[in-house]
C-alpha cells in the first residue's frame, strides 16, 4: 500500500505555505559543492537499517547529473523510495538535506516538459492507481470540490490498465481485489500550458521501466478534486484537473507565505530560510536577494522561458499558404454521436487530433452545437460525432474539401460503408469501433482492404492518430517532388507531432518508429 500522495490546500496556514514555498526556493538556489556530500552522508544515515547500502554506493560511483529521471525510476527504489518517504514529511530541513537531488530531478523534468510541448495537445489525461487505507480514503473524500496539493513526486501513466494493476482492481468485476483496501484510480487532467512552475514530462524514454508509460508529475503541483465516483465493490475514481486556475494558486501560496512577514520588501531568502531553521550560506548574493524578488523573477521566467519556447514553435509552423491541418474525423455511432454521452472519450481523441496550437474550446459549449452547419463554418473542429447515417453523409459532402477519417459502429458501418464506398467519395480510412467484432467479420471481409477494425478505444486512438501522421507525411512527399521544401517541412512536423502522440498518449505497447521522419525533416531544412 502506498500513503495518500495528496494534502488539501489551506492558504490560511502559515506552516503549509512556507514549506511550499521553501521547495520553489529550493528549485531556483545555486547548486553547492557540499550538497552532493551532504545528500551520501544523510541517505546512509537512513538507510543503513534497510538494505540499500550497495545501492548508495553505486550511486556515488555511477550518478550523472542529466540522469535523474533514470536513477528515480530504477527497480532498486532508490532513490525515489527514500526521497518521496522524506518529501511526504515536509519537514523543510530534511527536504533540504536531498535537495542535491531534488535539484537535477526539477531541472531535468523541466527540460522535458519544455521539449515536449512540440507535440503536446491542449489537454492530456493521465492515471494513477493505488490502494488507500478507509480512514485515508476518508481523508481524501473530505477533499472533494476542493485544492490539494502533491507531497511527492507523482508517478502516473497513460494506460488506464496499468493504473489499475497498480490499483489491484478488476476493471470487469467492478471491484478491488484488495483485502481491507480501497481501490482508487486518479484520472487526472492537465492543461499542457497550465504547468509551467510545476512541470511535468513523459518520461518513457528515460525511465528503466518503459512498458508503464511514466508520466512523472512534480511535487508541489496544485489540483482540483473535481469528483468522486464509485466504480464499484471499494472501487473508486477520483477526477483531478490542474488548469489556469490551479496556476494561479500557486502564486498565492507564495504570496502568502511573503505576507506571513509583513510583506517587507527587506526580508531575505537568508532570513526566510533562517526563520525555517534551514542553513544557508549568508555570504552567497543569492540568500542576500530580496524574497519577494525571488518569487517575482520565478514567476517571470517561467513565463519567459515558455513564451520564447512558443515563439520558436509558432515560428516553425508559420505555415505557408495550402498546408494548413486539413484532416477531419467523422465519427458515427448512435451513443457516442449523442452530445452529452461519452463526453471523456470524445475529448481524448479530440485533444490527440487537434494541431491547434491555441486554448481547448470548452467541450460543453460546442457539444450542444455539434451539428450546426453554421457552427462547423465559424469553429471547424478535427472531430465531429453523430448518431445517424444521413448526417454523416452530410457532413461527408460538407466537407469534402477537407481529408476525411471515418469511424463507425459495426451496426451502422454495414449500410454505411458499402453505400460510401460504391458512391466515389474519398475518405482516407474507415475504422469500424464494436464491442463483438465477430458479430462483423462477414460483411467485413468485403472491403477488408479499407476497413481497420477495433474492439478497444486504446488501439482506435492511437491508429487513426498514427494513419493522420501518414497522411501528412505522404503530404509532405508530395510537396518536396514540386520543389516546394517549405511547405513538404511543415507537414513533416504535423506528421512527427501526430507520430509522437500516438506512441505516447494511449499507454498502448505499440510503438511506431520516427527515424524516417527525422531523416525526411533534415532532407527538407537543407
Amino acid at each position: 500500500m502506498v500513503e495518500n500522495p495528496f494534502r488539501l490546500v489551506e492558504l490560511s496556514d502559515e506552516n503549509s505555505t512556507r514549506n511550499h514555498l521553501s521547495i520553489s526556493i529550493l528549485c531556483n538556489e545555486p547548486i553547492q559543492q557540499s550538497e552532493y556530500d551532504q545528500f551520501i552522508r544523510y541517505c546512509r544515515l537512513l538507510c543503513k537499517e534497510s538494505g540499500e547500502l550497495d545501492s548508495i554506493s553505486e550511486f556515488e560511483l555511477r550518478y550523472r547529473s542529466d540522469q535523474a529521471v533514470q536513477w528515480y525510476t530504477r527497480p532498486s527504489g532508490f532513490p525515489s523510495k527514500l526521497v518521496n518517504k522524506i518529501c511526504r514529511t515536509e519537514n523543510p530541513r530534511s527536504i533540504w538535506k536531498i535537495r542535491y537531488f531534488l535539484k537535477h530531478l526539477h531541472e531535468q523534468l523541466s527540460q522535458i516538459y519544455r521539449r515536449s510541448l512540440f507535440w503536446l495537445p491542449k489537454s492530456v489525461t493521465v492515471y494513477r492507481g493505488q490502494t488507500l487505507s478507509p480512514r485515508e480514503f476518508q481523508q481524501l473524500v473530505q477533499c472533494n470540490k476542493k485544492n490539494i496539493l502533491t507531497t511527492t513526486y507523482l508517478s502516473t501513466t497513460s494506460a488506464y490498465e496499468t493504473a489499475a494493476a497498480f490499483a489491484d482492481c478488476d476493471i470487469q468485476s467492478r471491484q478491488s481485489l484488495s483485502k481491507d483496501q480501497i481501490s482508487i484510480i486518479f484520472r487526472i487532467t492537465l492543461r499542457t500550458k497550465h504547468t509551467r512552475s510545476r512541470p511535468f514530462a513523459y518520461i518513457q524514454e528515460y525511465s528503466h521501466v518503459r512498458d508503464e508509460k511514466e508520466i512523472l508529475i512534480s511535487i508541489g503541483t496544485i489540483f482540483s478534486c473535481v469528483d468522486i465516483c464509485e466504480r464499484g465493490i471499494n472501487f473508486y475514481e477520483i477526477s483531478l484537473i490542474h488548469d489556469q486556475y490551479e496556476e494561479e494558486m500557486e502564486k498565492k501560496i507564495q504570496h502568502e507565505a511573503i505576507k506571513s512577514y509583513g510583506n517587507n520588501a527587506r526580508v531575505t531568502i537568508g532570513d526566510f530560510l533562517m526563520s525555517m531553521n534551514i542553513p544557508s550560506l549568508l555570504d552567497d548574493d543569492f540568500y542576500d536577494r530580496s524574497l519577494i524578488s525571488l518569487v517575482e523573477q520565478y514567476s517571470q521566467r517561467n513565463l519567459k522561458n515558455i513564451a520564447d519556447l512558443e515563439y520558436r514553435l509558432m515560428n516553425i509552423l508559420n505555415l505557408p499558404v495550402g498546408v494548413n491541418p486539413d484532416h477531419l474525423v467523422i465519427w458515427l455511432d448512435h451513443h457516442i454521436g449523442k452530445n452529452d454521452d461519452y463526453i471523456d472519450l470524445k475529448r481524448t481523441l479530440e485533444n490527440a487530433i487537434d494541431l491547434d496550437l491555441g486554448e481547448p474550446f470548452p467541450y460543453s459549449e460546442i457539444d450542444a452545437l455539434i451539428l450546426c452547419k453554421q457552427t462547423h463554418k465559424l469553429r471547424e473542429r478535427p472531430l465531429i460525432p453523430v448518431t445517424t447515417i444521413n448526417e454523416c453523409l452530410e457532413l461527408i459532402d460538407l466537407y469534402r474539401h477537407k481529408k476525411i477519417f471515418l469511424i463507425t459502429s459495426g451496426s451502422l458501418g454495414q449500410n454505411l460503408v458499402p453505400y460510401v464506398l460504391n458512391s466515389g467519395r474519398d475518405l482516407k480510412k474507415i475504422f469500424i469501433f464494436c464491442v463483438h467484432m465477430c458479430s462483423h467479420i462477414d460483411w467485413a471481409m468485403d472491403f477488408a482492404e479499407q476497413l481497420l477494425m477495433f474492439d478497444f478505444q486504446t488501439h482506435l486512438f492511437q491508429r487513426i492518430t498514427y494513419e493522420i501522421g501518414m497522411y501528412y507525411q505522404n503530404q509532405a512527399l508530395y510537396f518536396s517532388v514540386a520543389n516546394q521544401h517549405r511547405k513538404a517541412l511543415c507537414c513533416l512536423y504535423y506528421c512527427k507531432n501526430m507520430i509522437m502522440r500516438a506512441n505516447l498518449l494511449f499507454g498502448s505497447p505499440t510503438t511506431y518508429p520516427l527515424t524516417t521522419i527525422e531523416q525526411y525533416i533534415e532532407r527538407e531544412k537543407k
